[in-house]
């Protein structure tokens, strides 16, 4: 969840036990994980920009219907 909105994405990677993205807005954002709970890269659906994500943040997104 992201200011109360589900959002969703794909992986592109695992980082690791940290990793650091430029933001949409020119910062730079640094997630710090572990061996158990590393950093994942992902791709935002809805904006395309790159996330940051611990793995126990995520979970696997609904199946679509068809």
């Amino acid at each position: 969840m992201y200011q109360g909105t589900r959002t969703y994405g794909r992986v592109t990677g695992v980082a690791g036990k940290r990793a650091t993205i430029k933001g949409p807005s020119g910062g730079s954002i640094t997630r710090v994980g572990s061996s158990d709970d590393p950093v994942i890269r992902l791709v935002s659906e809805s904006t395309g920009n790159a996330v940051l994500k611990k793995r126990s943040q995520l979970r696997a997104a609904p199946k679509k219907k068809k």
